[in-house]
């Protein structure tokens, strides 16, 4: 029973980052198939990072230990300006376009989706150094990764139906306060 504890633990504690960006990215007006698309990349990376990590052991964490929160953080700033650009142009072309923006591309939610998930290769080696069977906690992990995905699209769909290309600018935000947690985490 506490073994089981602990995998939802760690898979609830990893997923949050996924449901912030979830939120973030989900502000775009979209449909079920990029929700499904987003939750399915950010869950698999989520997962196979973990598991990475697991068979790398720490070894791996030495090499990239001292830039791993650099990396994270210039990732979502760089989405997180360009979610902001495209909102100014947006708003900007608002009146003369009556097509809603498309969903994100899949380059930005490979890019957002890896960002999140550099904390899992942590929690993957630390996993593989423990000796425990690694396969239910990679399975947990991005299986909550997936449904904190679905779940923070959903909700950003609900408040993009009311105030449309205005929360791009409060996903962006959003995108830029993970950055600077990964960022102030990494170098406490």
């Amino acid at each position: 029973m506490n073994n089981y504890l602990e995998i939802i633990v760690f898979a609830l504690v990893l997923s949050a980052d996924s449901f912030s960006a979830a939120i973030a990215l989900g502000l775009r007006k979209h449909n079920w198939r990029d929700s499904l698309k987003f939750a399915l990349t950010s869950g698999g990376i989520e997962a196979l990072v973990a598991f990475i990590g697991a068979i790398g052991g720490a070894g791996v964490l030495a090499q990239f230990d001292f830039i791993d929160h650099w990396i994270s953080f210039f990732i979502l700033l760089a989405v997180a300006v360009h979610m902001m650009m495209e909102a100014i142009a947006e708003l900007k072309s608002e009146e003369d376009s009556e097509e809603p923006k498309l969903f994100h591309s899949y380059i930005k939610i490979l890019l957002v989706s890896f960002a999140t998930s550099l904390d899992a290769f942590a929690i993957g080696i630390t996993l593989g150094i423990s000796g425990k069977n690694v396969i239910p906690y990679v399975f947990a992990i991005g299986l909550c990764a997936f449904l904190s995905t679905v779940v923070g699209m959903a909700i950003a769909q609900k408040a993009f139906a009311k105030l449309g290309a205005w929360l791009s600018f409060v996903g962006s935000f959003v995108l830029i306060l993970l950055a600077i947690k990964f960022l102030s985490d990494g170098l406490s």
